[in-house]
């Protein structure tokens, strides 16, 4: 009776093991959705059939593999989803502003001067007016380029030159009134106030030549209110050998030294 027993225990559970079994087989061969192994395995979902076509993309049921499943030129794959291209166009009325559709896709007005009409040119993407110039030489007599028309030029501002002095000396020679009368009178002219900074060539001791320079701007000043420029607009400042243009050693040529010996003018 015992031993009739067990074996119909034993019945009922190989028959549970091959049922089990077989629900296992069932299972690994359908996977749950969204989860898929083929495009057939989608087809049959919910989702499938509401969509009408799914595919199966690295084990996930998704609305596209390629752009040309989603069946419209305006529409593009990303990410398993069908989305709109940007700047899609058929025809140039798609595009916004003065864009036009090259190849399906809105883009700048122009690629190239090519693109745009008679006195036109390209410029940023857009046909804008050629300019009537490009440099002061395209414009007329008495005329320069700005921003791409020629203007009237303005008249050129006077000049306040340098004086230059002889060797260990601070009187003023010929040349040096000379330019200091055309230099007074542009003072006056602009009405402006000027520094005049009195220099040194390098030879002498620093003190003798800081001496030196300072005369030498002295005496530009006085020649200057001589010749009626305000005194109150003109001050003086003294570099000795401080700040040479060239440097010519003791033994240097005169032509060297000549440069530096010097008062120029700081406009204020």
């Amino acid at each position: 009776m015992k031993e009739s027993v067990a074996m119909s225990l034993r019945r009922v559970f190989a028959l549970f093991s091959v049922a089990a079994l077989m629900a296992l087989t069932s299972v690994a061969c359908r996977p749950d959705f969204p989860n898929c192994e083929t495009d057939a395995h989608c087809a049959d979902s919910e989702a499938g059939q509401a969509e009408s076509r799914l595919y199966c993309v690295n084990g996930l049921c998704q609305q596209c593999r390629t752009s040309e499943d989603c069946g419209d030129a305006s529409m593009e794959c990303r990410a398993g989803v069908c989305e709109e291209i940007p700047g899609y166009c058929v025809g140039t009325g798609d595009c916004p502003g003065n864009q036009v559709c090259r190849e399906n896709r809105c883009g700048p007005e122009c690629m190239s001067n090519d693109e745009c009409g008679e006195g036109t040119i390209c410029e940023g993407g857009s046909c804008v007016a050629e300019p009537e110039c490009s440099e002061d030489g395209d414009c007329g007599e008495g005329q320069r380029c700005r921003r791409g028309v020629c203007e009237e030029a303005p008249e050129q501002a006077c000049q306040i030159d340098t004086v230059y002095f002889t060797y260990d000396s601070s009187t003023l020679d010929d040349d040096a009134r000379n330019v200091l009368q055309n230099n007074a009178a542009c003072i006056q002219e602009r009405g402006v106030s000027v520094q005049i900074a009195g220099h040194a060539d390098e030879r002498g001791t620093t003190e003798y030549n800081i001496a030196l320079s300072e005369r030498r701007a002295r005496s530009v000043r006085s020649y200057l209110t001589s010749l009626g420029v305000s005194g109150s607009s003109v001050t003086t400042v003294a570099y000795g050998d401080s700040r040479l243009v060239r440097v010519c050693q003791e033994g240097g040529p005169e032509s060297c030294h000549r440069a530096n010996r010097r008062a120029e003018f700081d406009v204020r």
